[in-house]
């Protein structure tokens, strides 16, 4: 009876919190000005981490569903979306997300019926310049980085633990095999995998 109770109580209490979490991120995307509608998104065991800078885009399709915290997915992370100014981050509809974290400094492009699993890292950016001098000036390191688009086509699924570099784009129905880096474009109705992802056969 008492431990009925007790679970009552904390589910309550998570039900209240997520409200809570919903209503001020909200507030937040109103402060920076920005236009994402919250009332699509279920939130899946902990809000995710969201920064996002004054005059970035969001866009969010419907049924969009967000895997967040430590009872979430196989790596209890938290999910974290970070959108820098003047970035365009597109989820589309009916895309499932478990503790990933985008990255969006330029521009990420999630189609229709996406599944990223959990502990994925997409980013659109390298953060740091590819020349070794301008590592030498910490400011000018930083200034110099490159920033490239990420496509990712509709029904694709990426396993687990992957890692999507910038201006990378993968095609519709493709799968990055768990624990994939991928540096380069990946085509329609492909299966790749590796460090370096590569080719490994057709999707029937």
């Amino acid at each position: 009876m008492i431990s009925s109770l007790v679970l009552f109580i904390q589910k309550c209490y998570s039900a209240f919190l997520k409200k809570l979490n919903r209503l001020c991120l909200k507030r937040y995307f109103a402060k920076k000005n920005i236009e994402c509608d919250i009332s699509k998104v279920s939130f899946w065991g902990d809000v995710p981490h969201f920064s996002v800078e004054d005059e970035c885009t969001i866009q969010i399709g419907d049924d969009l569903i967000i895997c967040s915290g430590t009872k979430m997915g196989i790596d209890g992370c938290q999910s974290r979306i970070n959108v820098a100014s003047g970035g365009v981050l597109h989820i589309g509809h009916h895309v499932g997300l478990t503790n990933v974290s985008l990255i969006c400094r330029k521009q990420i492009f999630i189609g229709d019926y996406v599944n990223i699993g959990a502990g994925c890292l997409i980013m659109d950016s390298n953060f740091h310049s590819l020349d070794w001098r301008d590592r030498l000036d910490r400011s000018v390191d930083i200034k110099k980085c490159l920033n490239e688009p990420v496509y990712i086509g509709n029904a694709a699924f990426i396993g687990a633990r992957c890692i999507v570099c910038k201006g990378v784009s993968i095609g519709e129905h493709s799968i990055i095999a768990a624990g994939s880096v991928v540096v380069c474009d990946v085509p329609a109705n492909e299966v790749w995998g590796g460090n370096p992802a590569r080719f490994i056969k057709k999707v029937i």
